[in-house]
């Protein structure tokens, strides 16, 4: 059995359902199943959903602050006063602040922009940027992508007589600027506006609509760029603007989105939510990371060809440099863990709070992404500033913590915060980073249960091969753009058997598979799963987690997996017991996958004799022997443990068991509950090695095909006295099965009611009950008793099916 990384949530398919949208909407059979499985409704809302409008956007005075903001900026225009926008260093910042600038020139304002140093000021508002404004004779000042939790600052601004408006989309928190002219957010509690999931250039869109009095649908593009940089809902309105944007983004690029393209590798006609999320997005966030965001602000404002080209040179080399770096933090943090991890013993903590110096703030959010990926647990990266004794940081969490909530639990221990459920940033001193570590790991304990721990795939389908088409997976771009709240839609593959399978790519990296079911075959890839083909063998069957696409190579188009996950119920039993030199090849297996291993040995000498060579490996070693019997305690004391109860994928036999007490010491160990996934077969120096081949009357219990011969010479036979040396042993001599095994076959006919029997006289009975040879108890217990006798003498086939046979017994 191999088990799945993830936990699959698989949907009840609703066929009437998906009938309905077939017949009404003409989409094809994947499609429907997905938005069946998804929502919505009404088929008036799966029509919207469809196809997307400008219609179908949201009056924006219906936002809480709209009509104050709008007149208030009206007023600074009409008055010459001098407008600051005020915004953030991350994707959607940027994108905001360029919404602003189209804005602010279009309406003939009087404006500048300021954007935080990421790792000397931190995000939002502080006074010192504010005393800079004031310096500046700014006197209205426009967030974006900040301040609704800047209560302090904005009321310092006041004093200043700056009036300040606010554009914002993350959690309000319980006490809100009071001082603020206006507050743009709809996430406030009291705020009407229906669609809650706007980012922050989400709002200026919406700000962009009020007071130029029409949906402003040329700033789409950017709006667009900074929801899917923001991971924010692909639904409702924010599906409108990211399809609205990306086909603008496509048709008339702005100079500096063309440009980044270009550095990137994209043709514009080819950017879609998927490279605006992978290419483009990585490379605007880059300089707020590792210097200034103004740098991606000049690009996406740029009207010179040439200014946009020299920005987007510099954003694409700061985004190596940030690769870089994130891989050399990302090793130091794993590295800290682990000996964290060792620290706390049995019970490593359930949230990772890690802060070192000299780490970059700016990189934070990706390190503990890749820490959240490796460990699954909401995890916090601190850059600590030895000579402020702060540390800033960010913070992602999974399914089933909100972390602003958890934040919130904290905040005596903050100097400032802010973010969503998924993901914050923080500033405290650096000697509360312990505490915080302490109270997210209580908290993790309270909020999440056990289930909690294993990350989860939501499933769209499952199908089989005959629904993969190539018609039917390209109708599924129907429902693009994908990305957070509406993903690309995954399925399960049941039950396919892989015809081939290898790996490719630079240092075997990744996994090619070849699938079949009911003759079709269809070919998958496995990105980064290259370490996963060893478990992966031709004829074995198994359900694939992945997404279908479809794939053009030198004109020709086909379908095509990305696999994410895979399970089986197939046991892979590889029989070497014709190895030379035992101890080479343990010291391989245990060499390659250590921690996967448990080894039994079939005699005492073998045992002593690997504990000796291998007990320091931290390998487990045990006999077929009972616990608790004297070998168990010997064990003990030479420093090993014996077997556990469960937590090994791979058995190794070091021979196999010879009597009745130690296949069923064996037999336990197959059970499926065990979560085994590999058997290797070792020889222990005295066994014979496996039979090559089967050489017909040599087996060890014939097959139905044997029964069945047997049963032709009963027909022919009609009637006959039970006796050795009558019928009996002319049917032995004729099938070449000893007389006991002929004796079997016919207690198996009679306890089945093939045959009749009265005293020590047998007939063929004339129309036979139609069974099956396993529903006779003999049978099963003739076959068992079989497999106790001659177990060693099997196969390399014959023990194959056996030890999937256990593996698939229940429990």
């Amino acid at each position: 059995m191999i088990k799945s990384k993830y936990r699959w949530d698989l949907p009840e398919r609703s066929a009437d359902r998906e009938k309905e949208l077939i017949a009404e909407l003409g989409v094809g059979p994947l499609a429907a199943g997905v938005l069946a499985s998804r929502g919505p409704e009404s088929l008036a809302e799966v029509r919207a959903f469809l196809a997307p409008s400008a219609e179908g956007l949201l009056d924006p005075f219906g936002m809480k602050g709209m009509a104050e903001a709008a007149d208030r900026i009206r007023r600074a225009v009409r008055d010459g006063e001098r407008i600051r926008v005020y915004g953030d260093y991350d994707a959607d910042g940027v994108t905001s602040t360029a919404l602003m600038i189209r804005l602010l020139t279009e309406l003939g304002a009087s404006f500048d922009t300021y954007i935080p140093h990421r790792s000397r000021e931190g995000y939002g508002l502080n006074n010192a940027a504010l005393d800079l404004a004031a310096a500046a004779g700014v006197r209205l000042l426009i967030t974006v992508d900040n301040g609704i939790s800047a209560v302090e600052q904005i009321a310092y601004a006041a004093s200043l007589g700056i009036d300040v408006v606010v554009t914002d989309h993350h959690e309000p928190p319980e006490q809100l600027p009071a001082a603020a002219i206006a507050l743009v957010n709809p996430k406030q509690k009291d705020c009407p506006y229906p669609f809650k999931g706007l980012c922050g250039a989400g709002v200026v869109f919406k700000l962009a609509h009020a007071m130029l009095g029409r949906p402003v649908l040329e700033y789409a593009d950017l709006a667009a760029i900074g929801t899917i940089a923001d991971l924010m809902p692909l639904t409702g309105e924010n599906r409108i603007i990211a399809r609205l944007g990306l086909a603008r983004l496509r048709e008339a690029p702005p100079q500096g989105i063309r440009a980044l393209a270009r550095v990137a590798g994209i043709p514009v006609e080819e950017i879609s939510a998927g490279r605006v999320g992978f290419s483009l997005a990585p490379r605007l966030n880059a300089g707020g990371r590792l210097e200034h965001a103004d740098i991606a602000v000049r690009l996406l404002a740029a009207s010179d060809e040439a200014e946009a080209e020299t920005s987007a040179q510099e954003l694409d080399r700061l985004n190596a440099e940030r690769q870089q770096l994130v891989e050399r933090t990302a090793a130091e943090a794993e590295e800290m863990w682990l000996a964290q991890r060792k620290a706390d013993g049995d019970r490593p903590r359930r949230a990772i709070v890690l802060a070192k110096a000299g780490w970059n703030a700016g990189i934070a959010g990706l390190v503990a992404s890749r820490l959240v990926e490796r460990h699954y647990r909401p995890a916090v990266v601190l850059a600590v500033d030895e000579e402020s004794g702060l540390c800033k940081g960010s913070a992602r969490s999974i399914d089933g913590f909100d972390l602003y909530a958890a934040l919130v639990e904290c905040a005596d221990l903050l100097e400032h915060y802010g973010g969503h459920p998924a993901a914050a940033g923080m500033t405290l001193r650096a000697d509360r980073a312990a505490e915080l570590g302490d109270r997210l790991d209580r908290l993790a304990g309270l909020w999440l249960t056990d289930e909690d721990w294993q990350p989860k795939r939501r499933v769209d389908l499952c199908v089989s091969l005959e629904d993969v088409t190539l018609r039917a997976v390209e109708q599924l771009a129907a429902l693009e753009p994908f990305g957070s709240g509406n993903p690309t839609p995954r399925v399960v593959l049941q039950d396919v058997v892989i015809k081939e399978c290898r790996t490719m790519g630079k240092e075997d990296k990744h996994l090619r598979l070849t699938v079949e079911q009911a003759g079709r075959t269809l070919e998958a890839v496995g990105f980064g799963m290259g370490p996963e083909r060893e478990k992966l063998v031709g004829g074995m069957s198994v359900d694939l987690l992945g997404e279908l696409t479809v794939n053009e190579w030198n004109g020709n188009r086909k379908t095509q997996m990305v696999v994410q996950d895979y399970r089986s119920d197939h046991l892979l039993v590889n029989d070497r017991r014709g190895e030379r030199n035992l101890w080479t090849a343990l010291e391989r297996l245990i060499g390659a996958e250590a921690e996967a291993l448990a080894v039994v040995c079939a005699s005492k000498a073998v045992f002593r004799e690997a504990v000796a060579r291998f007990g320091e490996a931290g390998v487990p070693f045990g006999l077929y022997e009972t616990p608790g019997d004297t070998e168990a305690a010997a064990a003990a004391e030479d420093g090993n443990e014996g077997l556990p109860a469960s937590g090994f994928r791979h058995l190794v036999l070091l021979g196999l068991p010879g009597g009745e007490p130690e296949i069923g010491t064996l037999k336990r160990l197959l059970l499926p509950e065990r979560g085994l996934e590999k058997v290797t077969v070792l020889p222990d120096g005295s066994q014979p090695a496996a039979p090559e081949t089967a050489n017909g009357r040599g087996r060890l219990f014939p097959e139905r095909a044997h029964f069945a011969e047997v049963y032709k010479l009963c027909l022919k036979k009609g009637s006959w006295l039970d006796s050795p040396d009558g019928f009996l042993r002319e049917t032995a001599l004729a099938t070449s099965w000893p007389l006991a095994t002929v004796r079997m076959m016919h207690e198996v006919f009679i306890e089945l009611g093939f045959i009749a029997a009265d005293g020590v006289s047998r007939k063929v009975v004339a129309n036979p009950p139609r069974k099956e040879l396993g529903e006779s108890a003999r049978y099963r217990k003739a076959k068992e008793q079989a497999a106790v006798r001659s177990l060693q003498e099997m196969t390399a086939e014959e023990l194959r099916s056996w030890m999937v046979a256990c593996h698939s017994a229940a429990g």
